[in-house]
């Protein structure tokens, strides 16, 4: 059978502990002295064990009442921080990010790093996806701010960077040098038009290995070296690097990380978190 300690008697007792008597405790706690003793008897009935003994004149704990009491503590400062946590906020203001996946490292952490700096109750939620779902999320309320990569910024957007995209594979990966060429982009991604039309232009014949909506299958592949892909030059993605190919593959157009707000956003947080994006991606 399961015994539960009751978190008032555990009160009671530290505070009959620390006081030396029932009725400094009873004063202390606003009960009456038999309330106090009530609730000493029906712990020490439950747990069978003495937890307290007279000492002279006064009340002490005895060995197993002070080891009792050192769990009291933990169980009573456990209790309070559970009560804070949901009575006090833990954010004063949030805003909801959105960003393309192949540029949250290395830029992401640092902007959110910038902005607990300026504004430490500010909590920033991140969620990754492909900048056309990004744009549209914007425009339905989903998100505050978003991130993507585009060509050119379309309206109300802030260029803060310009990289090339260059092609990538796992590391000493060699499946870019077949033909047709195994590509690794999923039919959601920004890159994947220029990279098709590039190979077109230069004549590389290519197959797609993935057929998918979801960058996660084709980001898999890329990592096996079952295929390339076409990438921003700083963007740090975990399996994959930069192909060093000579020119046997195609120059690739350069591509912008955009910055877009709500109109809704609060202005102080939405200039707090431009000033410092723009600082970031300015390096």
């Amino acid at each position: 059978m399961h015994r539960n300690l009751d978190l008032v008697s555990l009160r009671t007792l530290i505070a009959v502990a620390e006081s030396g008597g029932m009725t400094r405790a009873a004063n202390q706690l606003h009960m009456t002295q038999s309330a106090v003793s009530m609730q000493m008897k029906r712990l020490e009935q439950q747990l069978s064990v003495q937890l307290l003994r007279r000492d002279g004149r006064k009340v002490a704990a005895t060995v197993e009442g002070d080891r009792l009491i050192s769990y009291a503590r933990r169980l009573l400062d456990i209790n309070h921080e559970a009560i804070r946590s949901l009575s006090e906020p833990v954010y004063d203001l949030s805003i909801n990010c959105g960003v393309s996946g192949d540029i949250v490292h290395p830029y992401l952490p640092q902007i959110v790093q910038g902005l607990h700096l300026s504004h430490p109750q500010l909590g920033v939620n991140v969620e990754c996806d492909f900048s056309y779902f990004l744009r549209r999320g914007l425009k339905n309320g989903l998100y505050d701010v978003i991130l993507t990569t585009e060509l050119a910024p379309a309206e109300g957007g802030e260029a803060l960077m310009k990289q090339s995209l260059v092609w990538k594979t796992k590391p000493n990966g060699i499946c870019w040098k077949k033909r047709p060429l195994p590509v690794a982009l999923s039919h959601n991604c920004m890159f994947r038009k220029p990279a098709l039309e590039a190979l077109d232009k230069a004549g590389v014949s290519w197959v797609d290995v993935t057929h998918s909506m979801n960058d996660t299958s084709a980001l898999v592949c890329s990592s096996a070296d079952l295929g390339v892909r076409a990438e921003m030059t700083d963007g740090c993605i975990n399996g994959i690097t930069e192909i060093q190919h000579d020119g046997e593959l195609p120059a690739l157009p350069d591509y912008k990380v955009v910055m877009y707000f709500s109109p809704s956003v609060d202005k102080v947080i939405a200039n707090e978190f431009a000033n410092i994006a723009r600082s970031v991606f300015a390096h």
